[in-house]
């Protein structure tokens, strides 16, 4: 075994899984590239197993799950990776064998001959080699050795790549008008390119948390006041952080749906999308909260009664919403998302209804592709009700 940051992490004896390691640790090293297995066992992979696409360059890799590797076998795989269409840009060998200074060495020179014939460059690393890259891609560590990893580490490391969205302790985001609109425009264009982006919310409080019980942890011997701090706090990530986890899922909703990004909803006004997202995070996370001369209405499908949101008019948007919805009763009314009127623009309705949506597949265990699929999603056709 070798060592990694204290922890004895021992060799990947498996040639498949050392593969998935060397991809996922070079997609790390290498953000916004797409990272392929390339073939499988009995076919000609042509000296690479693995494909790292970044920018114009295109690396191959060659994996190794062997105890020792010797010049002889480099030579041969970089012959066979010669022969690989298209022209890769560099051929990285990595082994779970020791590191080896005359490999090194050995490929250096071969990357300077290389060089005069315009081929790729060649380059060595052992398992040594790999755990010392490994030391800054932590949540590529956590996910191939998750055994050597407490909770509240795996907990600690942020995913990569993530958008991040920050929210103070009263679920509001900290970010100007502006500055969140940009995010929210820029998160749409990534969330809808690349589907492996995590979009993350750091809620203040959760993060205190778990930095608390990672400090609580440190400690040589836990007494039982630690313990009992420690116990508190876990019972508080449980009943947050499955909140914080829903409002990821809303936001992404919000950001990529085209049934709710309809251009009659908040279309390319990235202004309003953002404006939207700041009331979508307490309704997903802390529910609708009925206020002094608030007037509260619910939004649901008739055909799915267990499907519902709340949503509370603003008492300065009350005159409004009352006099668009002149059949308004508040002991019992049902009329037409629409019916909110153009003057209020959905501000409401929108948030709420992405709320039900996620409270529902998270309750009921329905995915939200399903709903997606059968066009629950569109609550463009649900109804509202006097609450």
């Amino acid at each position: 075994m070798s060592s990694f940051k204290g922890k004895r992490l021992p060799e990947i004896s498996d040639p498949t899984m050392f593969e998935k390691f060397a991809l996922d640790l070079w997609g790390a090293q290498h953000p916004g590239s797409k990272s392929t297995l390339y073939g499988r066992n009995g076919q000609g992979q042509n000296g690479v197993d693995v494909v790292v696409h970044s920018g114009d360059c295109l690396i191959g890799l060659q994996c190794k799950a062997v105890r020792k590797l010797d010049q002889i076998t480099i030579e041969a795989e970089v012959d066979r990776a010669k022969r690989f269409t298209p022209s890769i840009s560099e051929l990285v060998v990595l082994t779970t064998a020791p590191h080896d200074a005359k490999l090194v060495s050995y490929t250096e020179t071969l990357t300077r001959q290389h060089k005069q014939s315009n081929l790729f460059s060649v380059s060595y690393h052992g398992w040594d080699d790999l755990l010392r890259i490994l030391e800054d891609h932590q949540s590529v560590a956590h996910k191939h050795f998750p055994e050597f990893f407490s909770t509240a580490d795996r907990a600690m490391e942020p995913p990569s790549p993530a958008l991040r969205l920050p929210l103070d302790s009263e679920l509001n985001i900290m970010l100007s008008d502006e500055e969140l609109a940009l995010f929210c425009s820029e998160a749409s264009w990534e969330l809808k390119n690349d589907p492996s982006v995590v979009f993350a919310i750091d809620h203040v409080d959760e993060q205190r948390a778990i930095v608390m019980i990672s400090e609580i942890e440190a400690m040589e011997i836990l007494d039982a006041k630690a313990r009992t701090a420690r116990s508190g706090l876990r019972e508080y990530l449980t009943h947050l952080s499955p909140k914080i986890r829903r409002a990821e899922v809303a936001a992404r909703l919000l950001l990529t749906d085209e049934v709710l990004r309809s251009p009659w909803l908040v279309g390319a006004c990235w202004l309003e999308t953002a404006a939207t997202m700041r009331r979508l995070m307490p309704q997903v996370i802390a529910g609708a909260i009925s206020r002094l001369n608030c007037l509260p209405l619910k939004i649901g499908i008739p055909a799915h009664p267990k499907l519902v949101g709340y949503i509370d008019i603003d008492a300065e948007d009350r005159s409004a919403f009352e006099d668009q919805c002149k059949t308004y009763d508040p002991r019992y009314f049902i009329g037409g998302v629409h019916d909110l009127g153009s003057i209020l623009g959905l501000k409401y309705a929108i948030p709420a209804g992405i709320a039900a949506l996620v409270r529902y597949s998270a309750v009921h265990g329905v995915p939200i592709e399903e709903l997606q699929r059968d066009n629950t999603n569109n609550i463009y056709f649900w109804e509202l009700y006097a609450a």
